[in-house]
């Protein structure tokens, strides 16, 4: 099993960047679940089945907000 971030959806193809070295891996749209959202973290099974991590994605999120705020803080 793979941890991945949904970076980014174009021209039909969903790329994600795989843990720990973000190696992309893409997919067709269209065998995505709708509720996954670019920047959503999600599991890859062997089977290539994805499961959302809704918890890990808010975690994620507001640790970035956390840092965007503190550079900031520095101008």
């Amino acid at each position: 099993m793979k941890k991945a971030i949904l970076d980014r959806i174009e021209d039909g193809k969903a790329v994600f960047l795989i843990e720990p070295d973000h190696a992309e891996w893409i997919i067709d749209q269209e065998k995505l679940d709708s509720a996954i959202k670019e920047g959503d973290v999600v599991t890859i099974s062997d089977t290539n089945e994805i499961v959302q991590h809704p918890q890990e994605t808010d975690e994620m999120k507001k640790r970035i907000a956390e840092k965007l705020e503190k550079l900031r803080g520095r101008n």
